[in-house]
């Protein structure tokens, strides 16, 4: 019986089989591997990417992590059409002071690694986004094609009528991680209120909200938001897995509050805890490098 057939058939049998399933998938070959969706796994995450010792290109090539963050700021008065990348203020450490170089950085490293897998970004926007200019910044900055947008959701399930719709409605989900294979997915964070102006619009803008909503109801009513985001381990990303969306708990910087955020199925794990050889306790990927973990 091939391994996606088993996988289906412990999916729905007792809890104890729970551990043969994490077993299969961790000895799976890469083919196997990639039939699993985007929430299927945990992925180690950089926090405030910008703002670590290494460059971007360690943290993804030799970390072998896939999510990051920017803090990008207009003021004081950024380059036409850039932002600057920083914390709080202009002049903290940062390995890419332009948003610009930042992306060229990672556009380098995704036309140059053989299998860059899917890349996905957090912004935190300050002040507030003017959208049509960061649109463009996204589309002027990436290979066409390379970005994965609310509008792709959407058109693979054409009877959703939102995006929590488009990854929960029976036949339709989250991206295979094969169909992923060299895109990036852009988050916002603080959902809609990120915008200065004009509404959120998933058939046009480039990049997904990011809630920082903590309970069942707030989530019910945010029918564009499939992204939620919390500081420190926190439970209700388990909430958000059951639910079928993608979580991201950040200020993972203990061994016990990792331990914890992934015990509550968080999928995006952000830490500033980054070289895997100080701290082993991070580690999401697999020995051949693959970048995922299985959720078990």
């Amino acid at each position: 019986m091939k391994l996606i057939k088993q996988i289906k058939l412990i999916k729905s049998a007792k809890p104890a089989f729970l551990l043969i399933l994490s077993l299969l998938l961790a000895s799976a070959p890469g083919a196997e591997r990639e039939e699993l969706r985007y929430n299927q796994v945990q992925q180690k995450a950089s926090h405030n990417s910008y703002q670590r010792k290494e460059s971007l290109t360690i943290q993804l090539k030799d970390f072998h992590i896939r999510t990051l963050e920017f803090d990008i700021h207009k003021k004081p008065k950024a380059p036409p059409g850039d932002w600057w990348v920083y914390h709080n203020f202009k002049g903290d450490a940062t390995v890419c002071s332009r948003l610009s170089e930042c992306f060229a950085e990672l556009v380098q490293f995704h036309q140059t690694e053989p299998d860059p897998g899917v890349i996905t970004i957090f912004f935190d926007v300050s002040p507030l986004a003017d959208k049509p200019a960061l649109n463009e910044m996204f589309r002027k900055s990436f290979p066409a094609g390379a970005i994965f947008k609310p509008a792709d959701l959407m058109a693979a399930c054409p009877a959703a009528q939102n995006l929590q719709e488009s990854v929960t409605r029976p036949g339709c989900g989250w991206p295979l991680l094969k169909e992923l294979r060299g895109k990036f997915i852009f988050v916002l964070t603080c959902g809609y209120l990120t915008f200065a102006r004009l509404p959120y619009d998933r058939n046009s803008d480039l990049f997904f909200l990011a809630s920082d909503a903590h309970d069942l109801l707030q989530m019910q009513l945010l029918t564009d938001q499939i992204f939620f985001n919390m500081s420190h381990a926190n439970p209700f990303a388990e909430t958000v897995y059951r639910a079928g969306f993608a979580s991201r708990c950040y200020w993972l910087n203990s061994k016990n509050d990792y331990e914890k955020a992934k015990a509550h199925h968080t999928h995006l794990l952000a830490t500033d805890d980054l070289n895997p050889g100080d701290y082993p306790w991070t580690v999401t990927a697999s020995p051949d490098g693959w970048p995922f973990l299985p959720i078990k």
